[in-house]
């Protein structure tokens, strides 16, 4: 027990009593003998949808709930590093789970940050800004209509407010999304990790997933836990959640057939900061590419006003690179000044780089988030989070929502 804190002790979490009878063995040919932990409910990756499921199990009285992170401080990956906006939810195809999870998320996330103070935000509204193109000005029509369809509040603005409004922008149409907004993604990850522990349920951070199988018992899964220090030990749980982000199709992966396999594709996004004076009130908004790889090249706020510019996209093979390339400035500066003609160059200066899990690969069509359970493979209770990227930051209360549902009664 002194791999975890003493809250494991103190909560539900305890040794188990030896439910196997027999040394059983790990696909990597590593021998364990009987699991120093059991808890009903596993949840792996601590970013904010980890977090957010682990809290909305937590709640559940008399269950014990343990989510472990490899990383030594929680939403240190995808969630800590992106544009940390509340999206309307009108992107993506009508039926899709991002059409569905973003708008419901939205709704349920307002509502929790109208009810406490611990989580800055702010509805500032987007504009998605079409040049003088008929395929954008195009696009723009049939996106307020698509949001009429799903009833996500748009409308057009006037030629003659635009500059009145936001002088430095050029756009020829503007489509406002009102119910667009900004927050900090670390207030809600910690407001989440609180609400966690009060509920009695544990985190262990610097607690890497080795290896799952099935356990012997039929029930249930044996999970192979890796700490800080090199110790392995085996961790019993009726229910597994895999939201391991970057990471999570090769979590997946431990457990399902070599024919139905998951393959998370690696793009780097990087963000510039700007030096110069160009002030907007609103995020501003081009229109994406046409398979929604990513919505653009955007400006958006953070919550001292500060202005950056980003993601691009760039796919790459490791997904622990974040190292920031000077080379993409160019490009930069020519995507911003089609909607900011005034940008200087010299003025951008790199920020940061997020990694986003994609299922697309380079010039894929649109693929839409996976949320199952794997009960088609007998693999009960067992429940895999594949592609969680954009608006997973917008979605993670409904996602979380979801995950509870698929584990009614488990």
């Amino acid at each position: 027990m002194k791999l975890f804190s003493a809250r494991l002790i103190k909560h539900n979490v305890h040794f188990t009593r030896p439910i196997l009878s027999r040394v059983f063995y790990f696909s990597s040919s590593t021998t364990i003998t009987v699991p120093e932990i059991s808890v009903d409910y596993l949840i792996i990756g601590g970013g904010v949808v980890g977090l957010s499921i682990a809290e909305r199990l937590s709640r559940r009285k008399g269950k014990s709930v343990l989510l472990v992170e490899k990383n030594s401080r929680l939403g240190e990956e995808t969630s800590s590093r992106n544009s940390e906006v509340i999206h309307a939810g009108i992107y993506y195809p009508n039926d899709s789970l991002k059409t569905r999870l973003c708008i419901r998320g939205k709704n349920l996330l307002y509502s929790l940050l109208s009810s406490v103070s611990s989580i800055p935000f702010s509805r500032v509204g987007k504009w998605i800004v079409a040049q003088d193109n008929e395929a954008e000005i195009s696009y723009l029509q049939n996106l307020h209509k698509k949001s009429k369809e799903i009833q996500v509040e748009t409308y057009f603005l006037p030629q003659t407010k635009i500059n009145l409004i936001e002088p430095y922008i050029n756009a020829k149409e503007v489509l406002v999304s009102p119910t667009t907004g900004i927050l900090d993604s670390h207030s809600l990850m910690n407001y989440f990790e609180c609400k966690l522990k009060d509920q009695g349920g544990d985190i262990a951070l610097k607690h890497k997933v080795g290896n799952i199988i099935k356990s012997p018992q039929g029930k249930g899964y044996l999970i192979q836990i890796e700490n800080d220090k090199s110790s392995l030990f085996t961790i019993y749980s009726k229910n597994v959640i895999n939201s391991a982000g970057l990471f999570s199709d090769k979590i997946a992966n431990y457990l399902l057939p070599p024919a139905h396999h998951y393959k998370l594709y690696y793009v780097k996004g990087h963000y510039f900061g700007y030096r110069g004076v160009v002030k907007t009130n609103h995020l501003i908004y081009p229109v994406p590419p046409k398979n929604l790889v990513n919505v653009g090249t955007h400006l958006t706020l953070d919550l001292s006003g500060r202005i950056r510019f980003g993601p691009d996209v760039l796919y790459q093979d490791d997904p622990d690179d974040y190292s920031l390339n000077d080379d993409r400035i160019d490009s930069f500066a020519d995507a911003v000044k089609t909607y900011i003609p005034s940008i200087k160059k010299e003025n951008l200066y790199p920020d940061y780089t997020g990694i986003r899990p994609k299922l697309q690969g380079p010039g894929e069509p649109f693929r839409d988030f996976i949320i199952k359970e794997e009960i088609d493979h007998g693999l009960e209770g067992f429940v895999n989070l594949i592609g969680i990227e954009s608006p997973g930051l917008t979605s993670s209360l409904s996602i979380a929502e979801m995950v509870d549902e698929i584990l009614l009664d488990k």
